[in-house]
């Protein structure tokens, strides 16, 4: 699939490590040497996804089960951020991964899935044991539900066909769902996480179409079209379509089909779009979120209440510190010249003090663009990087 400027860079970074690693496995293969002797014989391919933490994790277990030296690296922040329960189970299985000063050294090398199965470094004592090229294992994802995606996505080169969660409070569950979605044809079972009935399609996303239900809540002199994007999603985020709805946001969805003819055959494809205006707000909303699932959706949010103003309170956040930033503390110094903070370990509320707010603040992103999304509600808003915004909303200033 071609990749465009117009993609997000995180899709960008994600082709271009696979690309990397492509590369000198050919060479490999094509190569008179041993298949043993290729990561002992040659210096280490450095694999840099920056600040993209979804590659971070997805490319750990297919570096470990790709043959070759492999070092994976990304920015300060990114090597901070939660991954050790994946390499600890990739290690109990038999990976090769050292952590070294810039990044992680891996030596990969072909997974032979066997009969008797560890789940992980911390399970080696008790073995599950099933059928043949079977493997089953158990994984820590209370800090990120990347970590059990990243498995699930490499299940066909480590022979994975259960994995077991130690514990069911995860984040974003529903992105894991997603994952199972796309690989039915590698099906993994993960015990009590079902595999939802709605296709994926290709159809907006519900995180980056926030920054709208929000700006129209602000601005209610207009009605606001989004496409693609559709109420039938099994996104997690597209929960925002009842929490603007408490907002007193009226939404239409609408079909719009278009039939492209061909000398072979008719091509039917559907858009979706939703229709979005804003009623006017008699009492200041009151809102209690358990963002447990939605925590991309809190900087928006929380720059929302103190714009409205609103009182949103926002339970089991806890994970926003592992983020590009930590989203937490960064929100709560920020807005606090706009609203009242109330903050714990779990939980933030954002009470809006309704005074006026001027124009061409000054806000600083912390390189992260949730944050940078949700300080530019703020009116004529100066941010000290908009380049961030690329990592997953590459056209939001040209279309704002």
């Amino acid at each position: 699939m071609p990749i465009s400027t117009a993609d997000c860079r995180d899709i960008c970074i994600t082709h271009r490590a696979l690309t990397a690693i492509s590369t000198p496995l050919e060479t490999m293969c094509t190569s008179s040497l041993p298949s043993q002797n290729t990561s002992s014989l040659h210096p280490p391919v450095t694999i840099n996804v920056e600040d993209c933490g979804a590659a971070y994790r997805f490319l750990m277990p297919i570096l470990a089960t790709t043959p070759g030296a492999w070092l994976l690296t990304g920015t300060e922040r990114l090597l901070q951020r939660p991954i050790l329960p994946l390499v600890e189970v990739l290690r109990g299985i038999g990976a090769d991964i050292d952590r070294v000063e810039d990044g992680w050294l891996i030596h990969g090398k072909t997974f032979r899935p066997v009969e008797t199965m560890c789940t992980s470094s911390l399970h080696r004592d008790h073995p599950q044991t099933s059928g043949p090229n079977t493997l089953s294992l158990t994984i820590d994802a209370s800090q990120s539900s990347q970590m059990a995606s990243a498995l699930v996505l490499a299940a066909p080169l480590l022979g994975l066909r259960t994995l077991r969660l130690s514990t069911p409070d995860i984040p974003s569950l529903s992105y894991l769902q997603m994952t199972l979605a796309c690989t039915r044809d590698w099906p993994v079972e993960i015990p009590n996480v079902s595999l939802p009935d709605t296709p994926i399609g290709a159809l907006g996303d519900w995180s980056a179409a926030l920054f709208w239900f929000a700006y129209a809540r602000l601005h209610p002199e207009h009605t606001y079209s989004l496409s693609p994007l559709s109420l039938e999603s099994i996104q997690g985020d597209s929960v925002i379509y009842q929490w603007f709805k408490r907002l007193n946001l009226s939404m239409a969805c609408r079909d719009d089909v278009h039939i492209v003819s061909t000398p072979s055959e008719h091509i039917v494809s559907t858009r979706f779009h939703i229709e979005i205006t804003a009623k006017p707000l008699e009492t200041m909303p009151h809102l209690e979120l358990d963002v447990r699932d939605n925590l991309d959706t809190v900087p928006v949010m929380a720059a929302l209440a103190a714009l409205l103003p609103a009182d949103i309170t926002f339970q089991n956040v806890r994970n926003l510190q592992y983020k590009e930033s930590d989203r937490l503390h960064a929100l709560a110094e920020q807005l606090m010249p706009f609203a009242n903070i109330e903050m714990t370990e779990n939980r933030l509320r954002v009470i809006g003090k309704g005074e006026p707010i001027a124009h061409g603040l000054e806000f600083d992103t912390r390189h992260d663009h949730r944050l940078a999304m949700a300080f530019l509600l703020f009116p004529d808003a100066k941010l000290n990087d908009t380049d961030c915004l690329t990592k997953s909303y590459p056209g939001l200033l040209e279309q704002l």
